[in-house]
C-alpha cells in the first residue's frame, strides 16, 4: 500500500501538482462536515450477483420519505422484476414492495420481461408537493403477455405488441402500503393512444419519469418503433393527470427540433415546466407541454463532451427551482456542471444564468485521475450535489464519490466518498466498488443511491455483485430553508 502512495505523489508532483497527496484524496462523511442520517442501507437483497444493468433510481416524497426502485429478481422464479423501498428518514426504517400490481390490485411477484431479462434499469419519481405522497414506477417489459395485466383485451385495442414496453403505474404510498392509482400501462400506445405496430422494435428507459409542479405526472420513453418519430429512435413525453392517470397531453417528439434522438434520463421537472436533454438538445416546456424554447448545449458554450443519448451525464432540477443542471465529463474527464435560468430564459440567443464550473477539484485537472457516470440533484435554492465514480488510479478501486455545492455554484465540502462502505489508499482494501449512482435532494436531505459490492456486517462478508445500497445525507443547508417537515429529524 505504501508503495501505491508514493507513486501516485511522484505522478502528482510531475504533474505539477503542489498540494499535498492526502489532503486531495476524497474524504468521509465527517472530514466533509455531512451528518448521516440513514448509513448505508442494502435494499432488494440477493444471494447472487444482480443483473449487470440494474442500478436503482432515486427520489423523495413530499412528505420526506426517500423512495427507491431498482429491478430485482422475480420470487422463486428465473427471470427479472422489480421493486420499491421507503426509506423512513426519521428511523432509518425500509419497506419494500412489488413495483407493479396485477389488475386485481395484487403484487405481481412473477417474471415481467420475456424479451431481456438482464433488462435496462427501472425508474422512479416521487410526487415532490407538500405532503406528496404518489408515485410512479416504470420498467422494461411485457405485460401484454400476462392474463393478469391484460383484462379486456386492454393492450390489444389500437396496437400490436412483440417486444419490450415502457410500462408504467401510479400509486399512492400509504400506511398500509402502495394502493394502486391505475393498472400498469404503456404511456405511448395505450389504448386510445396512437394506433400502430411494434414490429419488433423496443420502447425502453431509456426516458425518464417525473412529477411536475403544478402535481401531474410527465413520462418520456424511447421509442424505437418509428410510429411516431418515423425517422428514427424519439423522445417520447406525455403528460398524465398525476390524480387520475387521465391523459393531459397526448404522446409528442419531446427534442425541439422534432428530430430523431436517443436519451438516457435527462429530464428534469422545475418551478412550472420541465426540460428534456435528447442527446445534444435542450427542450424546455411548460407545465401543459407548450415549447418554450431549445438549444444545443454546445451552442451556448457548455464543455461536457457527451452529445449523446447521455449514459454519463445528467440534467436536473427541483419544482421549487429555476435552473436546470447539467454533469458530466469533458474531453480531459474531468467532471464539469453547467445551469442556465430555465425560467426567465426566452431561446438560444436568450439563455439567462449561464454558468459553469468543475466539480472536482482543480488539483485533479488534466491528471490521470478520470471520472465518468455523472448525476445531480438540487433542492428549491439552486443548492446541489454532484456525484460520480471515481476510477482506480485516485481510490484504489471504483468508488462514487460526492461533492455539494451552494447556490453561487461554489463548494461546500471537499470530494467525499458517497458511502461509508468504501475502500480508499488508506486501511484495508477489501474489494469493495461502488457505481452508477443516482442522488435526490430536496431542502432537508441527500439521498444517494449506486449498486455494487460492499461489506455486510450479517454476511461478515462482501455482498454478492450489483447489489443496491442507498444512504441518507443532511443537507448542509437544512439550517437555511423554511422546513415544513423538518420535525422528522
Amino acid at each position: 500500500m505504501k508503495s501505491k502512495i508514493m507513486l501516485i505523489v511522484l505522478l502528482t508532483a510531475i504533474l505539477g501538482i503542489t498540494s499535498t497527496f492526502a489532503q486531495d484524496l476524497p474524504v468521509d462523511h465527517e472530514a466533509a462536515g455531512i451528518n448521516v442520517v440513514v448509513p448505508d442501507t442494502w435494499i432488494f437483497k440477493a444471494d447472487q450477483d444482480n443483473g449487470k444493468y440494474w442500478e436503482p433510481f432515486t427520489d423523495i416524497f413530499g412528505d420526506g420519505t426517500v423512495l427507491v426502485g431498482a429491478n430485482t429478481y422475480p420470487e422463486n422464479e428465473a427471470g427479472m422484476n422489480m421493486k420499491v423501498a421507503f426509506v423512513d428518514p426519521a428511523s432509518g426504517e425500509v419497506e419494500e414492495y412489488w413495483a407493479f400490481y396485477t389488475d386485481a390490485g395484487e403484487p405481481w411477484t412473477g417474471p415481467f420481461n420475456e424479451k431481456r431479462t438482464d433488462g435496462n434499469p427501472a425508474r422512479v419519481a416521487a410526487d415532490r408537493t407538500p405532503g406528496g405522497t404518489r408515485y410512479i414506477v416504470g420498467m422494461e417489459s411485457t405485460p401484454y403477455l400476462y392474463d393478469e395485466f391484460n383484462t379486456e383485451d386492454r393492450w390489444w385495442q389500437d396496437y400490436a405488441y412483440d417486444d419490450r414496453v415502457g410500462t408504467v403505474q401510479i400509486f399512492n404510498k400509504t400506511a398500509d402500503g402502495p394502493v394502486p392509482i391505475t393498472n400498469a400501462f404503456d404511456p405511448i400506445y395505450q389504448s386510445g393512444g396512437p394506433a400502430g405496430a411494434q414490429n419488433g422494435s423496443q420502447m425502453r428507459y431509456g426516458g425518464e419519469l417525473r412529477f411536475l409542479s403544478n402535481g401531474n405526472i410527465l413520462t418520456v420513453v424511447e421509442d424505437q418503433t418509428k410510429n411516431i418519430v418515423t425517422s428514427g429512435n424519439g423522445a417520447i413525453a406525455t403528460i398524465f393527470n398525476g390524480e387520475t392517470g387521465e391523459v393531459i397531453k397526448a404522446p409528442f417528439n419531446a427534442a425541439g427540433d422534432e428530430g430523431a434522438h436517443s436519451i438516457w434520463s435527462n429530464v428534469a421537472a422545475f418551478n412550472g415546466g420541465f426540460c428534456v436533454r435528447s442527446e445534444a438538445i435542450f427542450t424546455v416546456y411548460d407545465n401543459d407541454g407548450n415549447m418554450q424554447y431549445f438549444f444545443n448545449q454546445q451552442d451556448i458554450g457548455i464543455t461536457v463532451a457527451d452529445t449523446g443519448r447521455g449514459d454519463g451525464s445528467r440534467i436536473c432540477s427541483n419544482i421549487g427551482a429555476n435552473y436546470v443542471y447539467f454533469a458530466g465529463k469533458d474531453s480531459a474527464s474531468d467532471m464539469v456542471v453547467a445551469r442556465f435560468d430555465a425560467v426567465n430564459s426566452t431561446g438560444p440567443d436568450d439563455i439567462q444564468g449561464f454558468a459553469e464550473i468543475f466539480a472536482n477539484e482543480e488539483t485533479y485537472l488534466g491528471s490521470e485521475f478520470a471520472f465518468d457516470r455523472a448525476e445531480i440533484a438540487c433542492d428549491d435554492a439552486g443548492n446541489f450535489c454532484v456525484v460520480y465514480e471515481a476510477d482506480a488510479a485516485l481510490t484504489s478501486s471504483e468508488q462514487v464519490v460526492a461533492r455539494i455545492f451552494d447556490s453561487n455554484m461554489e463548494p461546500v465540502t471537499p470530494s467525499f466518498y458517497a458511502f461509508q462502505n468504501h475502500d480508499g489508499w488508506e486501511g484495508d482494501i477489501l474489494g469493495i466498488n461502488t457505481h452508477e449512482p443516482n442522488v435526490a435532494m430536496n431542502n432537508q436531505i441527500i439521498a444517494i443511491s449506486a449498486d455494487g459490492i460492499f461489506w455486510d456486517d450479517e454476511l461478515n462478508d462482501l455482498t454478492p455483485a450489483e447489489q443496491a445500497l442507498v444512504i441518507v445525507l443532511e443537507s448542509p443547508f437544512a439550517e437555511d430553508t423554511s422546513v415544513q417537515q423538518w420535525d422528522l429529524y
